[in-house]
């Protein structure tokens, strides 16, 4: 899909659900047919891979606004 796309960064997957559980965002059996997923959240990572920002939706429709990740990307 990158190539058919031209997409200029890569695509990652997660079938064993290793990096939403190390994000702690694991929503177990949430998903169709009681798949594992992930709850929706955003993440703004250091150079140095630490977290300097973080939202998690309390619900799967919760989305963050786009105002307010400009807004801690700012203050960082």
């Amino acid at each position: 899909m990158v190539e058919e796309r031209e997409l200029g960064f890569p695509l990652l997957a997660d079938p064993e659900c290793a990096a939403i559980r190390a994000y702690g965002v694991l929503h177990e059996r949430g998903g169709p047919g009681g798949t594992d997923i992930a709850v929706p959240a955003h993440f703004l990572v250091r150079p140095d891979g630490s977290i300097a920002w973080r939202y998690v939706a309390g619900r799967i429709s919760d989305r963050v606004a786009p105002e307010h990740i400009v807004q801690a990307i700012e203050e960082l």
